[in-house]
């Protein structure tokens, strides 16, 4: 069965040379599960007004975002593994390596939340400590 959802998406940068930084992003979405696999389809608008189509999908341990659109971007977090991935703009390609320290699933009736805290780096140096929020719930 598929759900009509609202997405609440918060990510949180902090540390790295640019200090804190955070973006806040509400969408409507859909949600299916499949056994223990979660997966989540929301579109978002970017710079330019371009829109980007993402899935995220998700289990105990591991989540997964793909993202298609002006930007092309596979992320993967495996809690306590580094995963690499290509980031596909306009102007080229970039190396980000994503080290997932912690993955936390809660689901309920009324609420799904995710929380993933991860390093990020950019062509192998250093770049951020990160912390993405995701927040489903039903749409009414």
């Amino acid at each position: 069965m598929i759900e009509a959802v609202l997405v609440s998406i918060r990510g949180f940068q902090f540390g790295g040379d640019n200090g804190e930084d955070s973006v806040e992003v509400v969408t409507n979405g859909k949600y299916k599960k499949k056994g223990n696999k979660g997966f989540l389809r929301f579109e978002q608008y970017e710079e330019g007004e371009a829109v980007s189509k993402n899935i995220l999908t998700f289990e105990d341990g591991s989540v997964s975002l793909t993202r298609r659109g002006g930007s092309q971007l596979h992320m993967s977090f495996i809690a306590g593994k580094k995963t690499l991935t290509s980031y596909g703009t306009p102007f080229g390609e970039i190396v980000l390596g994503i080290d997932t320290t912690s993955i936390r699933i809660d689901e309920s009736e009324k609420e799904i939340k995710l929380t993933i805290n991860y390093k990020m780096d950019m062509n192998y140096e250093y770049l951020t400590d990160c912390e993405l929020t995701v927040v489903v719930t039903p749409r009414v």
